[in-house]
């Protein structure tokens, strides 16, 4: 629809003095009755379709920019529903907002609730049709990006919305059986001559009506054209990895550029400058990284025959035992470690005594860990902050001494033992100089207390 027109409201939606005005009103009226949706819910995006609708329809009618001439925070009332409103609004400025019956062809209490209905409907489809957007480019109406949760949201109010969208139409329906018939035609003019019937056998029959020709769908306006260009274009950008919103301006001009042509020039021109500008942003392969590749692929098809080399003879416990060393050295415990964010491991900086990190395996220590078979819950602790530890079975004693009873339980090779020792006092260390071990038993204190060796129960 065109930009006057009141059901496509997005050209007002996108003014910067349009969305100063919701959030003034926002603000001030949250919570009240004219911010409700049908639900009774208060519902910022509901309010700013009702509010779009209002201004759309004062365009309409001739009003000079209804944002500066018309003291919204006085016209409308915010005790009052959005369809109290609308009503007030129209006796005030002699303005019809939306289309639907004139009200002479109802009785008050009829008008009302079709009104009221109507409103619902429309205010309904308008909140369908910007969830929508939302879902489909993952940004609202104003271009800021959305995050995954906020989409999936988006999702399901679409579902409960279209749920409420039938029972409307269907309470509408309802109301439009139960009017009045409409009054018989009028009665003959007195004097008019008087057609003789014939005889059943006499007529004829009626030669059968030709079958109305198809009308010819309706030429799009220009603003419906400029949408359906610009939601093509940002369908192809989005595709290649961009943002359309940030290519806006290259939009614009390509369609200024073919105002005046026909719409597939117009759409041919649009689609160049999205080729063009999907060509000038895509990563570009340099020589240096090519040349890397090349050389990557070189060494690992020398590793491949290497390997193939080796699979033709058997392998000894100790060429095994060798190469699981020399695998373990790749990857030193003293370097192995990081510090990460907990919220990344599920906790919080209350869980964590204030701390906002854990000491935890890097990537490739956490495959070796995987690799030889080390628990799940041992693992767990790795990545658990100390001031948890306590919940654990053995709660009082450090990384070490969990290793050292895995060790003394043979639960994995020896060898993969000392490393992860080793791995192990690289993390405890690092607690205690934090001063975070509180509480927690040292391995060199609990071996010296206990003494001996120590078993999957302990000493």
């Amino acid at each position: 629809m065109s930009a006057s027109g009141t059901d496509d409201t997005s050209w007002i939606k996108e003014s910067e003095e349009f969305r100063e005005l919701v959030d003034r009103l926002w603000e001030k009226w949250k919570g009240m009755k004219i911010t409700l949706d049908a639900r009774k819910r208060p519902n910022r995006l509901a309010f700013t379709n009702f509010l779009a609708r209002l201004v759309a329809a004062a365009y309409e009618a001739g009003v000079e920019d209804p944002l500066k001439v018309i003291d919204w925070e006085h016209v409308l009332d915010p005790g009052l529903s959005q369809a109290e409103n609308v009503h007030v609004f129209e006796e005030q400025y002699h303005i019809r907002v939306g289309g639907g019956r004139r009200r002479s062809e109802l009785s008050p209490m009829a008008e009302d609730r079709e009104q009221l209905l109507r409103e619902e409907i429309r205010s309904t489809e308008t909140m369908i049709r910007d969830l929508d957007f939302e879902i489909r480019y993952g940004e609202d109406i104003y271009g800021n990006r959305l995050t995954p949760e906020q989409v999936e949201n988006a999702k399901r109010q679409k579902e409960e919305l279209e749920a409420q969208l039938e029972e409307l139409r269907r309470q509408l329906e309802e109301g439009e059986r139960q009017k009045p018939p409409a009054p018989p035609p009028r009665e003959r003019e007195r004097g008019a001559p008087r057609r003789r019937v014939r005889p059943a056998e006499e007529r004829a029959p009626a030669p059968p009506a030709p079958p109305p020709a198809p009308s010819a769908p309706a030429a799009p306006t220009p603003e419906e054209e400029r949408e359906r260009l610009w939601e093509a274009f940002s369908i192809a950008l989005v595709s290649a990895g961009l943002d359309p919103t940030e290519f806006r301006e290259d939009f614009e001009g390509a369609y200024r550029a073919a105002a005046d042509r026909p719409y597939a020039q117009k759409f041919n021109a649009v689609m160049r400058m999205a080729s063009g500008i999907i060509r000038e942003h895509m990563p570009r392969v340099s020589t240096t990284l090519r040349e890397t590749l090349e050389a990557m692929r070189e060494e690992l098809r020398k590793g491949l025959e290497q390997l193939a080399q080796n699979l033709n003879r058997p392998v000894t416990p100790q060429e095994y035992l060798s190469a699981a060393e020399a695998e373990l050295a790749s990857v030193p415990p003293e370097e192995s470690v990081e510090s990460i964010p907990v919220s990344s491991v599920k906790q919080t900086p209350q869980e964590c005594g204030g701390y906002t990190h854990v000491w935890a395996p890097n990537a490739d220590a956490l495959g070796e860990m995987r690799a030889y078979g080390v628990h799940t819950i041992i693992i767990r602790k790795f990545y658990t902050c100390p001031e948890m530890w306590r919940y654990e079975a053995d709660g009082n004693a450090d990384l070490e001494y969990t290793v050292a009873v895995m060790k003394e339980a043979r639960e994995v090779p020896p060898f993969f033992a000392n490393w992860l020792m080793e791995l192990a006092k690289a993390i405890d260390d690092k607690y205690e100089r934090e001063g975070r071990l509180e509480g927690i038993a040292r391995y060199r204190d609990l071996k010296k207390r206990l003494g001996g060796r120590f078993t999957a129960v302990g000493k």
